[in-house]
């Protein structure tokens, strides 16, 4: 039985054990469904697209539904949208949504621009009126132009989602719904998409995104949903879920694992480093260890010698952080972090890193310098 709650406190989306399984034909013609049928195999298998899936989101929240292809987030957001019914278990969404699913869809190729936005928005549950109030906002914002009295047939994949969008993002809408259409079209087209969505934000409208853009989907969401094989393995705050994603390769194949010793001191504090922008990389024949860099810091982790577990520090901004990816980062002469800075400079003392060949100094007077081991 559907769970109930009061009424000021009730979802705005609700999964409930949802399923939702395809037929996949091994057999594509009858000669084959034949030979097969001799053979004794199977002429076709199901697949679970959507396996048991549970999940509510409250009013005004923004959700990223995360994964690699195949693990159910497209088949998860026309169940929401209502272009497909689950084979059992129930969803219930309140208020009118809107989104893009795919570039085009719910457009006719044989109509024109403008009359795809009249047809696009009536489908969406909007009046005539409503429209043609809302027409010359979402011409400007799609910056079709003069293209939109021509036939959409003849439209790029580009101009496709940017009408597309356009539409969407200016109807009456409760919830809005986006799956990948914002890896389509130029940067400022895009970053115009995220400004809109950020003011419908403010707005306190509800929002479930596809993407694989890092970088996207902490600006726009404080929630993500990992999935695989249309299960849940993960639901939380939004730099957790990426965490988790980027540090299980067979979840997605789009970002950088971040793995190990790494992991565990990037997972403290994920925001402050940002998104891996590279691969782990081993370095060092005196010292064993790996570093990896992030959108806003770097992380390196060695095991001394004498030791059995690995020394992990990381750098996020800064003069050091400048200094030492100046000088070489780990593969230079400074070595590994050995220490996070020390040292109050509003009371004049210097500030101090470690380092396995040294020590980075900083103070008012002298700036920063590095202090070489005898040694090394």
């Amino acid at each position: 039985m559907p769970r109930t709650s009061e009424p000021d406190n009730r979802p705005v989306i609700a999964f409930e054990n949802v399923s939702k399984s395809f037929k996949i034909k091994h057999a594509h013609s009858f000669k084959q469904a034949f030979i097969s049928a001799i053979q004794r195999k199977e002429l076709s298998t199901h697949f679970n697209a959507v396996d048991g899936l549970s999940f509510e989101v409250p009013e005004g929240q923004s959700v990223a539904l995360m994964g690699r292809n195949g693990s159910g987030k497209s088949t998860t957001l026309k169940l929401l949208s209502g272009v497909m019914d689950p084979d059992s278990g129930w969803v219930r969404v309140r208020g009118r949504v809107a989104g893009l699913l795919e570039v085009g869809a719910g457009f006719h190729p044989d109509l024109t621009g403008r009359e795809n936005v009249y047809l696009n928005a009536a489908i969406l549950g909007m009046s005539r009126e409503e429209t043609d109030e809302r027409f010359d906002d979402i011409l400007a914002f799609s910056e079709i132009g003069d293209f939109i009295d021509t036939e959409v047939k003849r439209y790029s994949s580009g101009m496709y989602a940017r009408l597309g969008f356009s539409v969407a993002v200016h109807t009456e809408l409760d919830t809005l719904l986006v799956d990948e259409v914002l890896s389509v079209g130029d940067a400022e087209f895009r970053k115009k998409c995220e400004r809109r969505m950020l003011e419908l934000q403010e707005q306190g409208k509800t929002m479930f995104i596809v993407s694989h853009s890092a970088n996207q989907v902490r600006k726009l969401c404080s929630r993500g949903i990992v999935l695989e094989r249309g299960r849940t393995v993960f639901d939380g705050p939004i730099n957790e879920a990426l965490v988790r994603l980027q540090s299980n390769p067979d979840l997605v194949e789009t970002v950088f694992p971040v793995t190990g010793s790494i992991y565990d001191f990037y997972s403290a504090d994920p925001e402050k480093f940002g998104a891996p922008i590279g691969p782990q990389r081993e370095t060092g024949d005196r010292v064993r260890g790996v570093f990896q860099e992030f959108e806003r810091g770097l992380i390196t982790s060695h095991i001394p010698r004498g030791r059995v577990d690995p020394v992990t520090y990381g750098l996020s901004g800064g003069n050091f952080l400048a200094a030492y990816v100046r000088s070489g980062g780990p593969t230079g002469p400074w070595g590994f972090m050995q220490s996070g800075p020390v040292g109050n400079l509003d009371e004049f003392e210097p500030r101090v890193m470690e380092f396995t060949n040294g020590r980075a100094v900083f103070t008012l007077d002298e700036g920063l310098h590095f202090q070489a081991d005898d040694e090394g």
